[in-house]
């Protein structure tokens, strides 16, 4: 018996017997010895992966094994260690890993639904499309593999398609609780609140009092309901039953919901509400032009969105039509020019929030701004619908190329607006950014230039140290 395999044989001995610091000691003693198979790696991940320390696993995998050597190591290493990259955040490694593990193996569902649901969450829904249906094509179909591939339909507006696969998974399993959970998400998300709550009462056929399909209802049916309702009003000018019915209901609507609802009646039913100037577009937006500052490069902002993998025309249940917009491009981002835009936006978004005396956030050392944001493209007829952003305190824009390359160039076509009775519209040029609460509707005039405008919009919130 070899020197390798006496060690590695006293290690499994020792794992076998829960001694598991002692088959660790022997599962390192065989990684270390040169000129051995990988097996010692794969007895050392595998432990590591078994106790929970899935930083260690990645730490072991990346010393011992190089990216060239992914193709000659065995699958079932290349799975530990993409599910502990996972797990530690990593998704960049595992979807490395997994991608090499997929090519050699595109046959296995668990690989490929894995993988696909990673590209999926980094936004790269059309690598995530194609891995999918590789996969089905040689393995056939699956209802995890299916659900990903609606998933990847939906975003790629291509809802008709969705839907037919969502409901051939409920067809295939009518009694899976899953089936017709991810169906309401999905239907929930176009819009056919009905029709949600219907799949969501499945749920609880199958599983009664089912917490997650209880909290999907609850979402979806008081808030959507009780809005509906207010803005069926200011469609009929009613503006005081849009008043009253928001007064009466205000319990029901998420604050920053609410203030959005506010910001929709006319200047007289507003005044009932508070303060004029919490709801003034005029007083509340914030215009700073960082086209001449030297610390914003815009051409490698620009390159950056343009060649975003997560770039996809007219994404589902967004406002932006007949145009592009990206997943998350600043969180977590290495790119120099994200960096130092970030930093900018925070900078100026905190004396912005200090300037207005904005009361949900009270600046102090233990107060911290988190900033996330996505890419916009618009091409002619392209302009993004009339929205808020409820999940956060202050949006923002900032234009990386416009027709127009100073804000002497003032033109209706392509304003970003502020409906209200006191309306605001502001022409965009390269260098402009926009300040504003985040629940201020806001919407874009249809662009008619040729020219392409591209900009970063962003979202930020407030969090303890």
């Amino acid at each position: 018996m070899s020197n390798f395999a006496s060690i590695s044989k006293l290690g499994i001995q020792a794992a076998q017997g829960g001694n598991m610091i002692l088959a660790e000691k022997y599962f390192r003693q065989a990684a270390e010895l040169t000129g051995e198979p990988p097996e010692a790696i794969f007895n050392l991940c595998r432990l590591l992966q078994m106790q929970g320390r899935n930083e260690d696993v990645v730490k072991t995998f990346l010393n011992k094994i190089s990216p060239k050597d992914y193709q000659n190591v065995h699958p079932q290493l290349l799975l530990i260690a993409s599910l502990s990259a996972k797990d530690c955040g990593n998704h960049s490694l595992a979807i490395e890993i997994l991608t090499t593990l997929h090519l050699r193996h595109p046959e296995n569902i668990e690989t490929s639904n894995l993988l696909s649901t990673l590209q999926i969450e980094s936004g790269r829904i059309r690598k995530a499309s194609e891995i999918i249906k590789t996969t089905i094509q040689v393995s056939g179909s699956n209802a995890s593999l299916l659900t990903n591939l609606a998933i990847c339909e939906a975003e790629l507006g291509n809802l008709k398609r969705a839907d037919t696969i969502h409901q051939e998974i409920i067809k295939t399993n009518p009694r899976e609780f899953l089936a017709y959970y991810n169906y309401g998400r999905y239907l929930a998300t176009v819009g056919e609140i009905s029709s949600a709550k219907e799949s969501f009462k499945k749920c609880l056929e199958i599983v009664p009092n089912a917490p997650e399909a209880l909290e999907a209802i609850n979402q979806i049916e008081p808030k959507g309901t009780v809005i509906e309702r207010f803005y069926a009003k200011i469609e009929a000018n009613d503006n005081r039953g849009a008043a009253e019915l928001l007064k009466n209901h205000a319990k029901d609507i998420s604050g920053s919901n609410y203030l959005s609802c506010i910001c929709h009646l006319n200047k007289e039913s507003r005044l009932i509400f508070g303060e004029p100037n919490h709801f003034s577009p005029k007083h509340l937006v914030y215009q700073y032009n960082l086209n001449i500052k030297n610390d914003i490069n815009f051409n490698s902002l620009y390159d950056y969105v343009k060649h975003s993998e997560t770039l996809i025309k007219d994404r589902p249940g967004k406002p932006t039509i007949k145009g592009q917009q990206t997943y998350e491009i600043i969180k977590n981002s290495a790119n120099e020019a994200i960096i130092g835009l970030s930093k900018k936006i925070k900078t100026l978004a905190n004396q912005y929030c200090q300037s207005l005396n904005i009361s949900s956030v009270k600046f102090n050392e233990s107060i911290e701004s988190e900033i996330s944001g996505w890419g916009v493209v618009l091409n002619q007829g392209g302009h993004q619908k009339l929205h808020t952003h409820p999940e956060s305190i202050i949006s923002g824009v900032i234009y990386i190329k416009t027709s127009s390359e100073t804000e002497s160039n003032i033109r209706e076509s392509g304003n970003i607006t502020f409906p209200s009775s006191e309306e605001l519209s502001i022409a965009p040029y390269r260098g402009l950014m926009i300040l504003f609460p985040s629940y201020l509707p806001h919407s874009t005039v249809a662009t008619t230039e040729d020219d392409e405008r591209v900009c970063i919009a962003f979202n930020i919130n407030y969090k303890a140290i």
